[in-house]
């Protein structure tokens, strides 16, 4: 049996199995969050995709499966990097983008083990948290934006439940020049976001950024739902579905919120705020401990 060199350092954090691709599992840490939509870019319209973020205030980047470092490199001069992390006896692999690496080809790597640090890359938004987008890709075509394999998502639907009543009003605790943070004042259940879309009896969590990246996905279907029901919510049109995932686009409509203008909201899994995007950078119009209800930040009615 090959002898690896292990470089990497092991932090006490818990994971969890968030997807499964081409028998490869992928993981992220219990205390931070994630989203397969929460981006304009070709794979999270595709379920190709997931960012995982770690927790506000921490740039450590997990390892989010098992395997031998096979290419660590910068992408073309800027300030953002790839980890590619696989077998080298099979035909896929796991690309990571947006850490800055401090394993090196060679080494082995075990689901939570550091691997970098996450950077502000280049191709993030203003609004934009540290994070490390994951795709599970074939081995000889591992560093293309398209071409990434579908998820399943059935690890991570498997955690939710959706039985806890929406919040109907969100106090704002946190705010900065690039967005702020709104906190519902009821319990939201773990692994969810705080809005969700009732459905034929069935509350449908929303995740995304909506609606400025015009696409996001509703998650905990179950089988049997009449999907084109989902279009009486606006013009919402249902893309596809997938293992408990359905995907949709929607048009591009911005926020109103006590006379002021705003870009959108960004939804997460396992993280039960809300993140309200103002239009330019620097302009927040709202204050810490205004309040905000559920109907005035609901972005597909």
């Amino acid at each position: 049996m090959r002898e690896y060199p292990q470089k990497s350092a092991v932090v006490d954090v818990e994971m969890i199995s968030i997807a499964e691709c081409m028998g490869i599992m992928v993981h992220a840490s219990g205390d931070g969050f994630l989203s397969f939509s929460n981006s304009p870019y070709y794979a999270h319209k595709h379920l190709a995709a997931v960012d995982i973020y770690p927790r506000r205030g921490c740039k450590i980047a997990y390892s989010p499966v098992d395997g031998e470092v096979i290419e660590v490199k910068r992408l073309g001069g800027i300030d953002d990097y790839i980890i590619v992390i696989g077998e080298r006896d099979m035909d896929v692999c796991t690309k990571i983008l947006h850490a800055k690496p401090t394993v090196e080809v060679g080494d082995y790597v075990k689901v939570g083990d550091t691997i970098g640090e996450t950077v502000w890359s280049p191709f993030f938004n203003f609004w934009t948290d540290y994070h490390i987008h994951v795709e599970v890709r074939p081995i000889d075509d591992r560093t293309r934006a398209r071409g990434g394999f579908i998820l399943d998502p059935t690890p991570m639907i498997s955690r939710m439940r959706s039985n806890i009543e929406q919040p109907t009003t969100f106090t704002v605790t946190e705010k900065s020049d690039r967005y702020v943070i709104l906190t519902p004042e009821s319990s939201v259940a773990p692994y969810t976001t705080p809005l969700s879309l009732n459905i034929q009896g069935s509350p449908l969590i929303l995740e995304g950024g909506l609606t400025h990246y015009g696409h996001g996905g509703l998650w905990g279907f179950l089988s049997g739902l009449d999907v084109p029901s989902l279009k009486v919510y606006g013009e919402l049109q249902v893309d596809f579905l997938q293992s408990g995932y359905i995907h949709f686009t929607c048009p591009i409509r911005k926020i109103l919120i006590g006379g002021s203008t705003f870009r959108g909201v960004s939804l997460y899994l396992n993280y039960p705020h809300i993140k309200l995007i103002p239009i330019n950078l620097g302009e927040v119009p709202l204050n810490i401990g205004d309040e905000v209800s559920t109907s005035e930040i609901f972005p597909l009615e």
